[in-house]
């Protein structure tokens, strides 16, 4: 089924035409930008994402500073959350709306600057050699001024999903990702916020979904100019117990949910 073309009853903005990865007809990408009180950089984040690809939505979790006020006069897509219920559950109302215009993939980035929305060109190559993996756009933090926080957390995350379940990822933190839209459908899923992101890979691990990752740049803004909503000891809380829940499942003797049959364990 073709996308709709009429505009969103509340924006009247119209959708963007459809524009799939070089050579790769069946593949229908829809990026996601999940969106909680980035008024002053979503403009510039949406734009640049259509320059790249025709098919954006945006997903206004609920915020109070009228986010989406920007994006008039530009072609995308908008759904939006009453209320503030965290970035997982806006990706997943992402792919609920990528399957109702007969996308098969989503990809997110963040509404904060960090991500140039060009890198998506370098999924497109993962994604026609394996339309059915998750694929994970890994932070050059080599080139950046990278809080000290986020590099911790990075090496944090990896370790753990190395421990839960034998992949190997060099940013397990990244919020640059290429999802298809039935996996997303097809996992028992229950973080909301943060800590969706380590859910959703690690139970597409056990499930037998191929992990990927591609390199990508990343721009952090310095002092006041970064808005980040990560807070430090509630996040962190929440990602302790996360872990510790999923490690625990991880050496239980019973066999994960199988998404991928027969597929080959990642080394």
């Amino acid at each position: 089924m073709a996308p709709s073309t009429l505009p969103d009853p509340i924006t009247g903005l119209h959708p963007a035409p459809s524009e799939d990865p070089p050579d790769s007809a069946p593949l229908r990408i829809l990026i996601v930008i999940p969106v909680y009180n980035h008024a002053a950089t979503l403009r510039r984040v949406v734009r640049q994402a259509l320059q790249v690809h025709g098919e954006v939505m945006v997903v206004d979790d609920g915020s109070m500073d009228d986010a989406v006020t920007p994006l008039r006069g530009l072609n995308v897509h908008l759904a939006r959350h009453p209320q503030n219920l965290g970035k997982g559950a806006a990706i997943l109302t992402g792919a609920r709306e990528a399957r109702r215009l007969g996308m098969t993939h989503i990809a997110t980035l963040d509404a904060d600057g960090q991500h140039n929305p060009k890198d998506l060109r370098r999924f497109f190559p993962l994604m026609r050699r394996s339309p059915d993996a998750i694929i994970v756009g890994k932070r050059d933090f080599e080139h950046a001024d990278v809080p000290p926080a986020n590099r911790f957390g990075r090496g944090f995350s990896n370790f753990w999903l190395r421990l839960q379940t034998g992949r190997d990822l060099g940013d397990a933190q990244s919020g640059f990702r290429v999802y298809p839209v039935w996996v997303l459908e097809g996992l028992k899923l229950h973080e909301k916020r943060y800590t969706f992101e380590i859910e959703v890979l690690v139970k597409a691990a056990w499930a037998g979904v191929e992990l990927l990752e591609t390199d990508i740049s990343v721009y952090y803004p310095r002092g006041e100019e970064r808005v980040t909503h990560f807070h430090l000891f509630l996040d962190n809380l929440r990602l302790s117990r996360l872990n510790a829940k999923l490690t625990l499942r991880a050496f239980l003797p019973w066999p994960h949910q199988k998404l991928v049959k027969g597929a080959k364990k990642q080394a």
